[in-house]
Order: structure tokens, then C-alpha cells, then sequence
């Protein structure tokens, strides 16, 4: 082992030795190369040729002198030989009077004819030919005249431009030009070309002949004899399929396809118009008489009157209608792709999370497709301010979940947050908390929601939709719960009422879980209306809050309002149990109240396809928009939909998508006939009754309205409409029956003179109007209740 040992630390030993030696070979060839640089002038520095220069040098030295020797030039001589001459088909020329002109070419022999001009003409530069041929023509042309004695002369050379119009400008593409000719020297019928002039095409003018043309190498050796037969003429080259089309080629003009859509489009349209007008004219009668006699001529017509004057213009169709009804304000929709940020830090989606992201992108995917979004105003949603969430929460609260995390006015038992199953962070086990996007996306939540209510309060908006998330209707004055950080609703509400001066704000909240933040917020506020719509269970589902008994506190007794679902899903309750609860309990309530704006909690998880822990229910996307289409008949319409809850995708997306339609105006679709014809549940009759019972003593009206309870929507059609109608107002019937008596016992001849009878206020005879018996319960019917239903509507159009 010390063997070894020993040789391989002389191994590492040669090796550092031979490394430092190879290492010292490189330096000192370094210096060396460096001394030989400094020692070197700059000029023998910078002309340093390399082997490759040399030899690359060299071929190009030996390609240049075979070049000349082709081109006809004494080898070793610096003048061309003249004598030879190529013409544009490479072919040499021999010209006998090389001898005695070394540097002029003879004129060309006399011809018997004068040659048309033909379309064999030398080939010139394309478009397409490459800058290496250019190259290449340049250097043979430099080549050509290299010698001082090849030069031609610079006097007496005019220059002719063979053009059939002489006022083509220099340099244009219709100019053509013709070379340089020496004195006495005569213009040949084929002309060189030279690969430095412009790229233009020589359009010699048209001499009349019948003859045949001829090439440029024919005109210089064909005989003089005129009894030659001449050669065939030549086709002109063809445009290769490399070759660039010409700009004014037909096949560059073709209409994009958007254009050529367009043009389909406007001649499908024109057709349809066409045969529209023929079809009116079709049925238009004429009648054709064949026997009569064609009709004399007509006598000449007098001379044309002046002309009047012109007519004002009539509306373009881009102009507004005269005299029209004023456009009614647009229906808001709020929505922005920073909310999709929010999120846990795993990552993940459903079912680890029900709250996600994809929940707001298939609904404003379904709004957009559906093109519910393109008739809507998208609003531009912002960030609500800290003072304004400071307006129902806590000042730490909004600290800690409005981005202040880190501000030394918030207790540390603030900042606590729990480590979720998942692996990512939360306030509780069902609420994630990310600190990058989470603070942002909820008051960007809360601000949308705002600016929706505050713009529909003062009439920019005929109503409006808050796509928005997190929800809100959980978050408490100072806790953050149920997917929820602060309560955007509750926000709105309450600002609209210290900026507005609103008195009555209704919030009805339809989300299948209780608002308990919203309750705990208004709990004691006379000037905000809560009425929530809720699964309790005796308060086994979550939150546990918001029994029937919960009716508020202080002033604000009776302004609490609870219809609280029990007897869990057996069976699951459906629209009936939603719509006579809206018949009897909601629509009573609010009616009385009479908001200036209504605000709703709109949760989808009590529609159909929600698992148990999240809902259970089977509501349609029918019924949410039956029990929009009825609040939008309170406070002129002006309803804002914020969304909560709702988390089984394609049952959200249809939700939201019939919601919005009736916000735009549309007729809300049809409900299932069984859900019309079926009786509400047993259980949900028992928590309709509770609520009855627990604020009949707040709202005295609502005992008029305890016969929609058990019957169905088909059974308490009839009474609806003759509520809708006026006939069951009982002040009303009162104040008229009051005046009525009055006018009896002023009037004279009460008595029925001359048999005649004195009619009271509301058409009917003061005896019938003191014998009317009090009005019947909203449930029950009279066989005699359409007939007065009837009759008052029609008098009323009357006096209109």
C-alpha cells in the first residue's frame, strides 16, 4: 500500500510537472509572437496575408487572365483585340477591319432590307436573377475595358432613347434607351445592352416591313445578296417559374379573402333583396288587356321646367330618430381577469377547492358566446379604497386582508393562518389565502361591486351583474370566512346609504348557505332589508346561522328576514318551494318595504348538480330568472346581481347566462310544468309558516298572503293577477268606498230623483259600495272576482 501510495503521488507529481511545463511552453509562445508584433510596423501588420489569402489570390489572378485570353486579348498585352466580338448568344464575330481599327468595330455590312425589329432581343436583368450574375456582368464589363485604349472617346456621343414617346422621364419604368455611338459609327437594328444601366425594356419604334425579323449575330454576318433565305425567327423567352410575376400581372389583383367574403356577402344580400322586391311586385294586381290597341304616340314633351329646389335630406340610417324615446340606459356587467389570480398556493382546483378560478372563466366564456356580453356596458372594475371596506369591517381586519399585513397598528393574532391540508396556506380549512394575489383580487371584488350599485343608483345603468370572486357574503365585520374576505354587498349597501342618502336598500340574498356576514353587518339597520333564502337543517349546515327567529335587533327589528329550509333533502326542495316562497313571504316584504335599489346575493349553488356538503337542491336556471324577472318590478327595475356561491361548472354557466338575459330585457324562460303544477314540500310549508308567524307582527300585510303557501304556481296564477292588477288593494277600496259616502251625503236629490242613481268613485252603486263585503283572502276565489278584475282596468284606460 505505501508502494502505491508513493506511485501515484510521483504520478500526480509528473503530471503537475508536465501540466507547469506545457503551461510555460504556451506563455513563452506568446511572448514571442507578441515581441514579434511590437517589433513589426503597423503597415507590414495590418497586410499580414495568410496561405488561404494567397492561394485564394492566386485563382482569381489565373480565372482573370483565362477570361482575357477567351475574350480575344493578347496575352500579355493590356488591349482588347477587337477583331473578336461575341454577340448576346456567345457567339464570335470576326470583323475583317481589326487590323487596321484596333479599338473602333467596323461598321456592319450593308443589308438588302431594312430588318424589323424583332423579339429576339439581348436578355437583361430580371427581378429574380441573383446579385452574384449582376456581379459577374460587371466584372466582364470592366474587364472589357480595361485598357486607356478600349476607353471610347467622351466627345461628339450622343445619346438617342429609342421610345415611342419622348416624354417619358429619365429613369422611368415606360423609358427605354439605346447605346452610345461613336462619330460616324451606324446605329445597328440590335442593340447591346449594358448590365449597369437601369432595368428597363427596349421598345424600338415599329418599322413596316414585311420581312421577317433577324437576330443581332445574323445582322452582322447574313450576305448582302437579297436573295438569302433568311433564318427562322426565334421565340421570345417565356418568364420562368422562378421569375417574380410582373406588378401589373392580373394575378396579383385578387382580392384578399376577407374582401372576396365581403363581396360573396353584399351579392347573397343583393340577390335576397332582388327577389324580395319581385316578389312584392308578383303580388301586386295588374291586369293585362291583349285586345287593345297599342297607344298613340305621345306628343312630344314640352320643354324641361327649372329645376325646384332641392329637398332637405331625409334621416340617414346613421342618424337618430327624431322625436324618438330616449334610449334606455345599458345593463353593467363587471368583470376583470385579476380576479382569476386568487387562488391557493398548491395549485390546485376541484374538488380540493371548489372556489376556483374556472368558475368566473366559463361564465364570462358562456356570456361572451352567447353574446349576452356584447349587449351588455362592461364596466372598468377598480380597487376598493381602505376607507370605503373600513365602512363594515374592522380597521385591523382591512389591514390584514387589504394588503397591510406588516402595519403596526395590527395585533398578531391578525396575521395567524392555519397550514392547509393541501400543503398551501389559508384562514381556515376551506378558505386559501395567496399573499401575491389575494388581497387584490378581493377588493378589486368589492370595488366592482360598488361602482355597479352607485352607477345603477343614479340611473347610468338600468341594472347590472358583478361577475366577481372571492365571494363575499360570509365575510364578518372582523373575520374572514367561507371563501370569503370582505363582504362586497354589504360595502355597497352601506355607502349607498352615506353617499347617496338612500333609505331603503333591499338585499335578498338567494345562495343556498346563510349570509351571516351580511346579517351580523345590518343586524340593527332600519335602512337595509335583508332576506335570505338559505338551507339550515336546524342549524346543522354550514354556517349554522340564520334561523326564522333571527329578526333583527334595536331599530332595525323586523328588518332581518330568514326563510330557513329544513329537513335536509328528503326530499330535495326545487322551484315550487322557491317560487311560493317568493309569492308569499319575499315579494310581500319587499312590495311593502318599497326599495330605491335591490341588491342580491346571487349564489348558484342551489341549482341542480351541487353534491350534498355544497348544496343538494334542484333549482332550475329557469327559476333564478323568474325570481330576477320579479324584483326587477321593484324600485324601477334598478337590481344588482353580485355572485356568490356556485360551483358545478355547466349548472353556473346556464344560471348566470338566464339571469342575464332578463337583466337585458329578454322574457325569462319557461318553467318545468311539473314544478308548476306540484305543491311545495311539507318541510318547506312548515319554514314558510314559521316566517310567516315570526313577522306577521312586523309587516302586517303578510297574513293576506298565507293562502299561497300550499297551492301551487298554476293554483295562485289566478290571485297574483288580480293582485297585479289592483282589485285586492285594500287601503285603496277603503279611501274610495270613504269618498264615495261622502259625495252621497252632499249631492242633492241623493234619494234616486226621477228614478236615476248616483254612482260612487269606484262604478259601482252607493248600496252595492256599503254592502261590499270585506275582500277575501289572497288565496281564495269568487266566481264573481274576474268580473270585477275586468272591469276597473278597462275604466282606467279609459280615463287615460
Amino acid at each position: 500500500m505505501w508502494e502505491q501510495q508513493k506511485a501515484l503521488e510521483e504520478a500526480a507529481l509528473r503530471e503537475a510537472r508536465e501540466a507547469r511545463e506545457a503551461r510555460e511552453a504556451r506563455e513563452r509562445h506568446e511572448r514571442d509572437r507578441l515581441d514579434l508584433l511590437r517589433k513589426k510596423e503597423r503597415p507590414e501588420h495590418c497586410a499580414n496575408a495568410s496561405t488561404q489569402v494567397k492561394q485564394k489570390l492566386q485563382e482569381f489572378l489565373k480565372k482573370k487572365q483565362a477570361a482575357a485570353n477567351a475574350n480575344g486579348t493578347v496575352p500579355g498585352s493590356p488591349y482588347r483585340n477587337w477583331g473578336i466580338v461575341k454577340s448576346s448568344s456567345g457567339e464570335s464575330i470576326t470583323s475583317a477591319g481589326a487590323a487596321s481599327h484596333p479599338y473602333r468595330l467596323p461598321p456592319p455590312p450593308p443589308l438588302a432590307h431594312t430588318p424589323q425589329p424583332g423579339n429576339d432581343f439581348p436578355l437583361r436583368k430580371t427581378a429574380s436573377e441573383p446579385n452574384m450574375l449582376k456581379l459577374r456582368l460587371k466584372q466582364r464589363v470592366i474587364e472589357r475595358r480595361a485598357g486607356p485604349l478600349a476607353r471610347r472617346p467622351h466627345k461628339n456621343r450622343p445619346k438617342h432613347r429609342n421610345c415611342s414617346d419622348g416624354s417619358s422621364p429619365r429613369g422611368s419604368p415606360t423609358s427605354c434607351a439605346a447605346p452610345i455611338r461613336e462619330e460616324d459609327e451606324r446605329a445597328p437594328d440590335q442593340l447591346f445592352s449594358s448590365p449597369s444601366l437601369p432595368n428597363i425594356s427596349l421598345a424600338p419604334k415599329q418599322v413596316p416591313t414585311s420581312l421577317p425579323p433577324v437576330s443581332e449575330a445574323e445582322a452582322y454576318t447574313v450576305s448582302a445578296a437579297a436573295g438569302a433565305p433568311p433564318r427562322p425567327p426565334r421565340r421570345p423567352l417565356g418568364r420562368t417559374h422562378s421569375a417574380p410575376l410582373p406588378l401589373g400581372d392580373p394575378a396579383l389583383n385578387k382580392p384578399p379573402h376577407h374582401y372576396l367574403r365581403d363581396q360573396i356577402r353584399k351579392t347573397v344580400l343583393t340577390r335576397a333583396a332582388d327577389a324580395a322586391a319581385a316578389c312584392l311586385r308578383s303580388e301586386e294586381p295588374s291586369v293585362i288587356d291583349l285586345t287593345a290597341r297599342p297607344p298613340p304616340p305621345a306628343p312630344p314633351a314640352p320643354a324641361p321646367a327649372p329645376a325646384p329646389a332641392a329637398a332637405p335630406l331625409a334621416r340617414a340610417l346613421s342618424s337618430p330618430l327624431v322625436g324618438a324615446r330616449p334610449a334606455l340606459p345599458p345593463t353593467g356587467l363587471a368583470y376583470d381577469a385579476l380576479m382569476l389570480k386568487h387562488g391557493c398556493a398548491c395549485g390546485a382546483h376541484h374538488p380540493t377547492h371548489p372556489e376556483h378560478s374556472g368558475r368566473l372563466q366559463s361564465i364570462w366564456a358562456r356570456l361572451c358566446e352567447t353574446g349576452l356580453a356584447q349587449r351588455a356596458e362592461r364596466t372598468r372594475p377598480r380597487k376598493a379604497s381602505l376607507e370605503e371596506l373600513q365602512s363594515v369591517h374592522t380597521e385591523a381586519h382591512v389591514l390584514v386582508f387589504g394588503g397591510r399585513a406588516r402595519d403596526a397598528r395590527v395585533p398578531a393574532s391578525a396575521r395567524a393562518l392555519v397550514r392547509l391540508a393541501c400543503g398551501g396556506l389559508g384562514v381556515d380549512a376551506d378558505t386559501p389565502w395567496l399573499d401575491q394575489h389575494t388581497p387584490a383580487a378581493s377588493r378589486l371584488a368589492a370595488g366592482a361591486v360598488l361602482d355597479l350599485a352607485i352607477r345603477t343608483a343614479k340611473g347610468e345603468l338600468r341594472n347590472g351583474f358583478a361577475v366577481v370572486r372571492p365571494p363575499g357574503h360570509h365575510a364578518e365585520p372582523a373575520q374572514a370566512m367561507g371563501f370569503c374576505f370582505f363582504n362586497s354587498v354589504g360595502v355597497a349597501a352601506r355607502l349607498l346609504h352615506t353617499r347617496l342618502r338612500l333609505q331603503r336598500v333591499l338585499i335578498v340574498d338567494w345562495d343556498v348557505h346563510h349570509g351571516n356576514g351580511t346579517q351580523q353587518i345590518f343586524y340593527s339597520d332600519p335602512h337595509v332589508l335583508y332576506i335570505s333564502l338559505h338551507r339550515h337543517d336546524d342549524g346543522n349546515f354550514f354556517p349554522g346561522t340564520g334561523a326564522a327567529a333571527e329578526c333583527g335587533a334595536g331599530p332595525g327589528l323586523g328588518f332581518n328576514v330568514n326563510i330557513a329550509w329544513s329537513g335536509g333533502l328528503n326530499p330535495p326542495l326545487g322551484d315550487a318551494d322557491y317560487l311560493a316562497a317568493f309569492r308569499s313571504i319575499v315579494m310581500p316584504i319587499a312590495k311593502e318595504y318599497d326599495p330605491e335599489l335591490v341588491l342580491v346575493s346571487c349564489g348558484f349553488d342551489a341549482a341542480g348538480g351541487h353534491p350534498a356538503p355544497l348544496g343538494g337542491y334542484e333549482l332550475s336556471p329557469a327559476c333564478f330568472a323568474h325570481m330576477t324577472n320579479d324584483l326587477m318590478t321593484l324600485a324601477n327595475g334598478k337590481v344588482v346581481l353580485t355572485l356568490e356561491g356556485g360551483y358545478d361548472l355547466p349548472s353556473v354557466c346556464d344560471c348566470a347566462a338566464a339571469v342575464c338575459r332578463v337583466l337585458l330585457g329578454d322574457r325569462p324562460p319557461p318553467l318545468p310544468l311539473a314544478e308548476l303544477a306540484r305543491r311545495p314540500a311539507p318541510a318547506a310549508q312548515h319554514a314558510l309558516l314559521t316566517t310567516l308567524a315570526a313577522h306577521h307582527t312586523h309587516w302586517p300585510k303578510l297574513k293576506r298572503y298565507s293562502g299561497l303557501i300550499g297551492i301551487s304556481a298554476l293554483e295562485a296564477a289566478p290571485s297574483l293577477a288580480a293582485e297585479r292588477l289592483g282589485s285586492l288593494q285594500t287601503e285603496r277600496l277603503a279611501a274610495d268606498t270613504a269618498a264615495a259616502m261622502a259625495s252621497l251625503s252632499m249631492l242633492p236629490g241623493a234619494g234616486g230623483v226621477g228614478g236615476s242613481v248616483v254612482t260612487g268613485a269606484v262604478g259601482a252603486p252607493p248600496a252595492a259600495v256599503s254592502a261590499l263585503p270585506p275582500p277575501p283572502p289572497i288565496g281564495a276565489t269568487s266566481p264573481d272576482s274576474s268580473r270585477s278584475v275586468s272591469e276597473e282596468p278597462m275604466e282606467q284606460d279609459e280615463g287615460k
